[in-house]
């Protein structure tokens, strides 16, 4: 029950918060707009909506260091740690409330970027890849958990997001042109959910970005757990 109640309040908390609503809008519509414009050359309406899912992961990973790091703005840490003693289950409501709002916003996502493709295309409607897309609202709600684990490290918005998006966007093109083992990285592996490429598999890459999480979360919560607020 307990449980249950901080969950909801993070929850109203979260979907209250002006920049997490612009960030759900944002991660469900610009992917849409995308996928529409994509689907009009030659890429198919599937093709075309899973090329757009890239560049939803920045508002997830906005979405992720929001749901923690937002309250350390300020001093609402302090007021709901008063009203949440326990460190775990404040943590644990937190991810909770994130894995909530964000499994419906990646899951809007994607389906709005299949039927925005579909349409712009066309052609007559192919075969939907429901394994796949699902494959793709599942890496954007963990690529968007490791921003909440960023965010509980720092306990700051622009740290946490500027770590996060270096560590998914940008280190692994980097990397990638003088060795493979940018394949490891977080963003890179998690891609291979439902991207077609060389190297790993959907189910290795899935893994290799829950190997990633589950040190992070550790980590993470070690720090949450013995640090003042």
């Amino acid at each position: 029950m307990a449980l249950r109640n901080t969950v909801a309040a993070e929850v109203i908390k979260l979907v209250t918060l002006p920049a997490a609503l612009a960030a759900v809008c944002g991660t469900v519509l610009v992917p849409a707009g995308l996928a529409a414009v994509l689907a009009a050359g030659p890429p198919s309406a599937m093709a075309s909506a899973f090329r757009s899912v890239d560049y939803a992961q920045a508002g997830l990973l906005v979405l992720g260091v929001l749901s923690v790091a937002s309250e350390y703005a300020g001093s609402q840490i302090r007021t709901t740690l008063t009203a949440v003693p326990g460190r775990m289950p404040l943590m644990a409501g937190k991810l909770v409330a994130y894995l909530v709002v964000a499994s419906f916003t990646a899951l809007l996502t994607v389906t709005g970027a299949v039927l925005a493709a579909r349409l712009a295309d066309g052609a007559p409607p192919p075969d939907v890849d429901v394994a796949g897309l699902l494959r793709a609202a599942a890496y954007l709600v963990l690529i968007g958990l490791l921003g909440a684990v960023a965010a509980t490290l720092t306990r700051e918005v622009v740290a946490a997001l500027g770590a996060a998006l270096v560590l998914v966007l940008i280190l692994p093109p980097v990397l990638g042109r003088v060795t493979t083992l940018a394949d490891y990285l977080p963003g890179a592996a998690g891609a291979r959910m439902y991207q077609q490429g060389p190297g790993l598999t959907p189910v290795e890459g899935g893994l290799v970005l829950g190997a990633w999480l589950a040190v992070g979360l550790a980590g993470a919560a070690l720090a949450f757990a013995r640090r003042d607020a």
